[in-house]
């Protein structure tokens, strides 16, 4: 893969060099620039005064600072543009391919989570998220899991293990069912790929609990 370089003139060339990194980019012009999208879904940076701004917050903008990148003030065409939380990317992070994608893969991980986050906090019921009805939200009720707060904080893996301590039909299909809700998608869709990550984490889980590991199977979920 060559140097990424950023040139001045095309969007489109800007889009097609990113795309060689994380693939499915696409831009959207904004009021003085462009931004950035991955899955036309995800706006992961801005493309503003011939500079790549990338998003960030927390500890990914901690490192941005770290490697000397400057947060966005004003646009130098319109002083009432302003971006918060986007950081111009230095010469050296452009030309450093495994570093640049690195970032950015950051970046679209932190916007996920936020949204997913965001869209979770909106469900009070266990009832009303994806997967779920009033049989599961009553079978955690009796392990004193009785809100969507509660059982993020807790997470599918330890809530199946409260179900396995509870004898309360803890079964494989059950945690999908959990993983699927707390990541707001059905779960139905899992790949085989993620499914043998989940049930590696899960089996983590059981196990320091004192569980028997599940087994891997290709099942459907009931």
């Amino acid at each position: 893969m060559k140097i990424l370089t950023i040139p001045n003139d095309n969007i489109i060339r800007v889009c097609n060099l990113l795309n060689q990194l994380i693939g499915d980019v696409t831009s959207k012009n904004l009021f003085t620039g462009y931004g950035l999208f991955h899955k036309d879904k995800d706006m992961f940076a801005v493309w503003i005064n011939n500079k790549v701004y990338l998003r960030a917050k927390g500890e990914l903008s901690v490192k941005l600072k770290g490697l000397g990148c400057k947060a966005f003030a004003t646009n130098e065409l319109n002083k009432r543009f302003v971006l918060s939380d986007y950081y111009a990317l230095t010469e050296s992070i452009l030309k450093d391919n495994v570093l640049m994608r690195t970032l950015i893969i950051l970046s679209i991980t932190q916007i996920r989570k936020e949204k997913l986050e965001s869209a979770l906090s909106k469900i009070g019921r266990i009832r009303d998220l994806p997967n779920l009805s009033i049989k599961y939200e009553r079978a955690l009720k009796k392990v004193g899991i009785d809100n969507v707060d509660i059982l993020r904080q807790i997470g599918a893996e330890n809530a199946i293990v409260r179900l396995k301590k509870a004898d309360i039909g803890a079964t494989e299909a059950f945690y999908w069912r959990l993983r699927g809700a707390l990541e707001n998608r059905n779960c139905e869709f899992y790949t085989e790929k993620e499914k043998e990550k989940g049930l590696n984490k899960l089996n983590e889980i059981l196990s320091a609990n004192g569980f028997r590991r599940c087994k891997r199977t290709l099942k459907k979920v009931e």
